[in-house]
């Protein structure tokens, strides 16, 4: 069944985002899960191995192609890209994800280190831009002038709700995410320069001393690996809303093997501070919370839905004013410092989602 259509604007809500009030509460209930915080150097360790299989995979590919042999076939290339390669690539950028929230090492640096080395197969220079500005998407979730994740006015008109026009905007989401993130830059911070430079240095190195198609075939994995993929499918599953006055979701299906359990976004939102190898068992010891809210099971069905549906669409999200998170972060110290608050739910002031546009203008 279809969601309701709904008209080309974001749904504006009069409240608060929903995971800091569900994290305070739980923090208070089961102040236990705290043990879950902290690193996990598996990420570290599954970073390296899989950057050794992308750039081994290249020069086999390479080698393939300069001997004429099957493997370095362009339809070979471009099936095995697809299947096996851009998995691999989806995996490290999920790890460049963990390492923005410091979960793969123990010092911010070595986070940095992992990230930048996760990143060298992936060519296009993103990892130090990821870890400075993905964590305005957590701060500022649904504020539609900081919140990095929100669709820009353009895409309202661009890509509306028409199937193949969400098609296209799927194939090329890696392009269209790097254009929007051109509204949300800043000055280029040393980290991100010294990115970029390790990142012209590594491509030139495989160009000069593996080869011309190693460097291609992983672009092809970096376009397959975030586009029109399975994997990539969370870039709508996460926010796009697909259940009344609900904003986040999670995917429990077997894809979250090879992508740090990013499936698992309440939990994620709800403790950022939780490495995503221990997801799975928070959500278990934190089930009353979790199983009553609506979660998918597939992402290749979210992404034949997202084409399909005509009511979901760029702006199919729920956005709020600065104003509102402020004003519950304000309430939340209030309970905090009075324990006769701390007994009742935070009252969900005007809980009703009205309809309205940007302010920003279209462009």
């Amino acid at each position: 069944m279809e969601t309701p259509r709904r008209s080309e604007e974001f749904t504006r809500v009069a409240y608060g985002e929903p995971h800091f009030d569900r994290r305070a509460e739980i923090l208070r209930q089961h102040p236990d899960v705290r043990s879950f915080f902290g690193h996990d150097l598996r990420t570290a360790y599954v970073t390296i191995a899989v950057v050794c299989a992308q750039l081994g995979l290249a020069g086999l590919v390479q080698f393939g192609a300069d001997r004429g042999l099957f493997f370095g076939s362009w339809w070979f290339i471009a099936v095995f890209s697809f299947v096996v390669g851009a998995v691999l690539t989806h995996w490290l950028a999920m790890s460049i994800h963990e390492c923005s929230h410091n979960l793969a090492a123990k010092t911010r640096n070595a986070n940095r280190a992992v990230s930048l080395f996760a990143n060298v197969p992936m060519l296009i220079p993103c990892a130090m831009s990821f870890h400075r500005y993905h964590i305005d998407h957590h701060t500022f979730l649904g504020i539609d002038t900081n919140d990095t994740d929100l669709a820009q006015p353009f895409e309202f008109k661009l890509v509306g709700n028409s199937p193949t026009r969400k098609f296209f905007t799927l194939l090329f989401f890696p392009f269209l995410y790097l254009f929007r993130a051109m509204f949300f830059a800043k000055k280029p911070s040393r980290l991100e320069v010294l990115n970029a430079a390790l990142q012209i240095l590594a491509t030139t190195a495989l160009w000069i001393f593996v080869g011309k198609f190693a460097v291609l075939y992983l672009f092809l994995l970096f376009w397959f690996g975030h586009g029109i993929h399975p994997v990539a499918a969370h870039f709508v599953h996460e926010h796009y809303v697909f259940s009344p006055d609900q904003e986040t979701y999670s995917y429990y299906g077997p894809l979250n093997a090879v992508t740090f359990n990013v499936g698992y976004h309440n939990e994620h939102h709800d403790f950022m501070g939780v490495p995503g190898w221990r997801l799975p068992e928070l959500r278990a010891r934190l089930a009353p919370y979790y199983d009553k809210l609506v979660s998918h099971d597939s992402w290749t069905a979210i992404l034949v839905r997202y084409v399909r549906d005509k009511g979901i669409a760029p702006y199919t999200r729920i956005v709020r004013s600065k104003a509102e998170l402020d004003e519950q972060r304000r309430l939340s110290r209030a309970r905090a410092e009075n324990p006769a608050l701390a007994q009742q739910k935070l009252a969900p002031s005007a809980r009703m989602a009205v309809h309205v546009t940007l302010a920003r203008p279209s462009l």
